[in-house]
């Protein structure tokens, strides 16, 4: 990290001067105290530190996972080739801004390739936006399979607990749906539609209260809610974010279906 840079001098410096006030002068010792109270800021303010710089220079995502993005992401597939950039780079920024919390991992770390599949759908939706975390839920918890909480007793595949800002993943079927983006239900883009329409509330968002709008919600999709509630693991979902997920997920279908509320989630996604 940057900022590991930006201290190793004055650690260094700190380092030298207590070898010289011990095998010299005791007198030295007082020379220390800009040095370390210098590398004691830059490990508080670490992460800023870290974030401003990369902000502005963001490493290079891995070939592998670019690989990935350009047989797997429709939405990547249609940029440009400087949004493409920007997508890559974001994804970059969002994996080092996002606080995961892996659980009952072998290693004790979300992998790379679960990070970048849940990376993606929180870039797709902010594209658009000048600032692009949802600062708001910003922790993120992976299960390596279907978990269960004290909200919901029983196994299921994600969940946004708005208390904490957290949202929670089983990698078993993030990853699924990231390699068959059309024949499953994409659990890491429902709750971030969630997190999106918790961060913007004022947004017009269309309000899909008709009574068929599951039978219309299928028809853009070929996903019946009962294979959308039986992957999230939820019974009675709202029907916003799986109709944000639709729009993302089967653009053309569901402007078929739904016209008007395409056009409106274009002036809100864009």
């Amino acid at each position: 990290m940057f900022s590991n840079y930006l201290a190793a001098p004055f650690v260094l410096a700190t380092l030298l001067l207590l070898y010289l006030a011990w095998e010299r002068d005791a007198n030295y010792a007082v020379w220390m105290i800009p040095f370390v109270v210098s590398a004691a800021v830059i490990y508080i303010f670490a992460p800023q530190i870290n974030w401003w710089w990369y902000s502005r220079r963001p490493p290079q995502l891995e070939p592998s996972l670019i690989s990935l993005l350009e047989r797997f992401s429709g939405f990547y597939q249609k940029l440009s080739a400087p949004d493409k950039k920007k997508f890559r780079d974001r994804i970059v920024l969002t994996r080092m801004g996002t606080d995961w919390e892996p659980m009952a991992f072998e290693d004790e770390t979300v992998p790379p390739d679960v990070q970048f599949a849940l990376a993606i759908p929180s870039v797709m939706l902010t594209f658009r936006r000048e600032k692009f975390l949802l600062e708001k839920f910003e922790k993120v918890v992976v299960f390596p399979r279907p978990f269960a909480t004290p909200e919901y007793p029983y196994d299921h595949a994600s969940e946004l607990y708005a208390p904490d800002g957290c949202l929670l993943f089983s990698a078993e079927q993030v990853m699924r749906a990231f390699a068959e983006p059309q024949n499953w239900y994409n659990v890491a883009l429902h709750e971030y539609a969630k997190a999106y329409t918790l961060t913007y509330p004022d947004e017009p968002y269309p309000p899909f209260s008709e009574s068929d709008v599951w039978e219309k919600l299928e028809a853009a999709s070929k996903m019946p809610r009962q294979h959308v509630e039986s992957v999230i693991g939820i019974a009675g979902v709202d029907a916003l974010p799986v109709a944000i997920h639709h729009y993302f997920t089967f653009s053309a279908s569901f402007q078929a279906v739904f016209p008007n509320e395409a056009a409106m989630l274009q002036r809100i996604f864009g």
